[in-house]
């Protein structure tokens, strides 16, 4: 007896309130199963499982078990999570580093 796998697109993935998706799960992308590394906010930072090899796809383009992709808390004081990586409107600048 063969059992069928769902597989959706990690961009469908939606995270539970104040968390945010973490990476060290495999997934597949073009046909090929891959590690994901790091989860950003429009791509995945992925590794392949022949020469390991990393690289960088859109969610929309991986696949994953929903069952399989964990989360983790986000941390408030650095916007949406700690892997924000562009400033949120109305928070204000980082100070200038003096010379």
């Amino acid at each position: 007896m063969n059992k069928i796998i769902e597989l959706v697109s990690l961009a469908s993935i939606v995270p539970p309130p104040n968390h945010e998706v973490s990476g060290g799960f495999n997934a597949i992308v073009d046909g090929k199963q891959v590690r994901v590394r790091a989860v950003l906010e429009r791509t995945v930072i992925i590794e392949h499982h022949e020469g390991g090899e990393r690289s960088v796809v859109r969610k929309d383009n991986c696949m994953v078990k929903p069952s399989a992709v964990a989360f983790v808390l986000g941390n408030p004081n650095n916007g949406v999570g700690p892997r924000q990586w562009r400033r949120l409107p109305g928070k204000p600048p980082a100070p200038a580093k003096q010379p």
